[in-house]
This record gives structure tokens, sequence and C-alpha cells, in this order.
């Protein structure tokens, strides 16, 4: 299980590149949580390209409702872990095992992650970076980070075309 959860975005567009991004890194689900754009606006639903109908998408008020997802999902059985991504996370993306039942949380793309999904977190990773960028879009981290969990999963490359 890799779920995705993005915390307060304010663009659809970078809503609806991460719901392209789940689909095509073997996501399950993306979940939108806070005051946050629509998954479901205009804008958002075109930036899928389509893979809207491909991931379960669901909006939640706060990640509380997570949460209390998260520990049924464990009472049945599951180690799911919750993996947050910060820009000042101590451990480097490659160093974390995002092998097993995994929740990715994707902060929001001024202020991070909130500090309620701080202390949800088992851990937090960050991707680094060189060159004069200050940070990283939350769409292209998200990338990486569900690039990189499919890379330690051995996700089948695509066929060439």
């Amino acid at each position: 299980m890799l779920v995705v959860a993005f915390d307060r975005p304010t663009s659809p567009g970078n809503i609806g590149a991460i719901t392209r991004s789940c689909d095509a890194l073997g996501a399950a689900a993306l979940v939108v949580t806070g005051h946050a754009a629509d998954p479901y606006d205009p804008k958002s639903v075109r930036a899928t390209t389509g893979s809207l109908f491909a991931v379960p998408t669901v909006r939640v008020g706060s990640p509380r409702d997570v949460g209390e997802w998260v520990e049924a999902v464990r009472s049945q059985g599951t180690p799911l872990t919750i993996v947050g991504t910060d820009e000042h996370g101590p451990s480097r993306i490659t160093e974390v095992d995002l092998t097993g039942p995994t929740l990715l949380v994707i902060g929001n793309e001024t202020k991070g992650m909130s500090t309620t999904w701080h202390a949800l977190c088992h851990t937090t990773l960050h991707i680094p970076i060189g060159g004069a960028a200050s940070s990283l879009n939350a769409a292209n981290a998200a990338t990486l980070a569900l690039y990189e969990a499919a890379r330690q999963r051995g996700f089948p490359a695509a066929a060439p075309r």
C-alpha cells in the first residue's frame, strides 16, 4: 500500500500533477487534507490528464481524520508508516525504507506540512537539491518521492512504445 496525502494545497494544478504522478508510479490513492484547493476543480481535473479516473481521490477536513483511518488500518494488522516530506527532514530520501505500507505526506506549497502532520509522522525525509533553487515545487517533490518508493519496490518500468 502506498497512499499520498497532500496537506492544504493551494494550487489545483499541483493537485492534478500529483494525481497524475500517483497513477504513473503506483500509488493507491490521494488524500487532500485541510483548507485546500478542490481536487475536482476544472484546472485540477485537466492537469490529471485522465488519471483522476484511475486514482481514488478524496478530500478530508484534517490530518486527524486521516490519523483515525491509519489507526483503523493498523488495527486490521497492516503496519502503515507515515512518512513526511520536509526540506529540513533528518533523513535523505534514499535512506528511508518506502517498501512497506506507507502514507506519504506532501506539505503545502508555501508552508510545508502542518504541525499536526509533523506530529503524526514516524519520520520525515528530505530531497537533496543543489543549484540556486531554495526548494522544490510540491508536485515535483511528490513525484520524486513517489519515484523513489516505486524504485525501492521494484515497480516495473513502462515498456518501450
